[in-house]
């Protein structure tokens, strides 16, 4: 199974027409290592993403501990954000990041953000995989929002209202926060709360999560 699996399933009408880059594999626990050397991709696709329309590109993580828990799955997004940091500059993590405020991560002069589906979401959550036991971040680039924004304006309530008819509702208040670190890992429930991965020492488990704004 891949995340082929979750854009066939997935009640976002931009996921089936979009156009991917090249998918990236990280196959052991090593996030760090094996990031580093697929460095050289992720610099391409962010470098190639504006002209050659590019909607995103999925790194996939197969070691299955990774996104098992919402816990370990917190973990692996403070790693994998604080791997690109030490890759690219522009990369950097708040550090007591509030909702309202403007925060966007970029490479090679392209924004982007990071959408996470694990394991650990269920079937009532927007971010469940379908049964696969990997971990795929979604790398976006600002420019594809740029490209569709009238259309992703236009259609937002529609959408909203048709996650929630199916029984997987998300907090559009949360999805739309100006800060986009408070996107990457979203919570399970309850859904109006944020999941602070860039914390040491997080308590990620639902209930244990603070509220956003």
């Amino acid at each position: 199974m891949s995340f082929d699996e979750i854009v066939r399933k997935t009640l976002c009408p931009f996921a089936k027409p979009s156009r991917m880059g090249p998918a990236l594999t990280v196959t052991t626990a090593d996030v760090e290592r094996e990031l580093g050397d697929h460095s050289a991709a992720i610099a391409d696709f962010f470098r190639t993403a504006r002209e050659a329309r590019l909607d995103g590109m999925v790194i996939t993580f197969e070691d299955e501990t990774l996104g098992a828990s919402l816990a370990s799955l917190t973990r692996l997004t403070r790693r994998f954000f604080e791997t690109l940091c030490t890759l690219w500059p522009s990369v950097y993590i708040q550090d007591s990041p509030e909702p309202d405020e403007t925060w966007y991560a970029m490479i090679e002069g392209e924004r982007f953000f990071v959408v996470s589906f694990a394991p650990c979401y269920p079937e009532h959550s927007p971010r469940y995989n379908h049964g696969s036991p990997h971990t795929y971040f979604l790398l976006q680039p600002a420019s594809t929002f740029e490209r569709h924004a009238e259309a992703i304006d236009r259609r937002r309530q529609r959408i909203h209202r048709a996650f929630t008819a199916v029984g997987k509702p998300y907090d559009a208040q949360l999805a739309n926060v100006e800060n986009d670190m408070f996107k990457s890992v979203m919570p399970i429930a309850p859904i109006d709360r944020h999941i602070p991965w860039w914390e040491a020492a997080v308590p990620a488990e639902p209930g244990g999560a603070r509220r956003a704004g």
